[in-house]
C-alpha cells in the first residue's frame, strides 16, 4: 500500500513478522500516524520540551539568585543548600510543565488517552524524572564545585550567577535529555 504520505511494503511474510511483534507486545489497536502527522509531532514535542527548560531555568535562577540569596553567604553550606534547592525547583517545575503539555497537545494519536494521562502514567513519567533530578544534582554539585570561574564572551556572570553554573545547567540538561532518551527506549 503507498500513498503520498505512507509507505508500508506488504508481503506475506512481512505481514506474518509485524502481527508476531504486535502479538508480542500486545499491540490490539495500531495507530498508524502520516509523516506530517509525525513531523507536526516532533515539532509539538520540540516546543513542549523548550518551554519546559525556560520554566525549568526561570525557576532555577528565581529561586537561586533571589529567593535562596547565595550572595548573602557566598560559601559554605547554604551556598551548596541554595544551589541544590534551585536546582530541584527549577527540574520540577519543568517537568511537571513537560508531562502535562506532552499528554495534552504533543502525544495526540494515544490509543488509551485515559490511560496515557492517569497517575501511574505519571508516576513512571516521575520515576525517569527523579533519576534525571539525580544525575542533575550530582553534575551540577560537582561541577561548580569543580569548574574554575572563567569568562565567556568577556562576562564572568550572567544575570548575577556566575557563568559556570549555567554552563553546568546547559551541560547537565544536555546529559539529561539523552539519559531520558536511552531510559525510554
Amino acid at each position: 500500500v503507498e500513498d503520498n504520505n505512507v509507505s508500508l511494503i506488504l508481503s506475506p511474510s512481512n505481514i506474518k513478522l509485524f502481527v508476531f511483534v504486535l502479538s508480542i507486545l500486545k499491540v490490539d489497536k495500531l495507530i498508524l500516524l502520516t509523516k506530517k502527522e509525525i513531523i507536526l509531532e516532533i515539532v509539538r514535542f520540540l516546543l513542549v520540551g523548550s518551554l519546559s527548560t525556560i520554566i525549568d531555568y526561570t525557576t532555577y535562577y528565581i529561586f537561586r539568585e533571589w529567593v535562596t540569596c547565595p550572595s548573602f553567604f557566598p560559601s559554605g553550606a547554604w551556598n551548596v543548600f541554595s544551589l541544590l534547592l534551585s536546582t530541584a525547583l527549577g527540574f520540577t517545575a519543568g517537568l511537571i510543565v513537560s508531562w502535562t503539555l506532552s499528554v495534552k497537545f504533543v502525544f495526540r494519536a494515544v490509543k488509551d488517552k485515559e490511560k496515557a494521562s492517569s497517575k501511574y502514567s505519571f508516576f513512571l513519567f516521575a520515576v525517569f524524572g527523579v533519576f534525571g533530578l539525580f544525575i542533575t544534582e550530582i553534575g551540577m554539585h560537582v561541577g561548580v564545585l569543580c569548574l574554575p570561574s572563567f569568562a565567556l564572551f568577556g562576562f564572568t556572570e550572567l544575570l548575577g550567577l556566575p557563568i559556570k553554573e549555567w554552563v553546568m545547567k546547559v551541560v547537565m540538561t544536555v546529559i539529561v535529555l539523552i539519559f531520558n532518551y536511552w531510559a525510554r527506549k
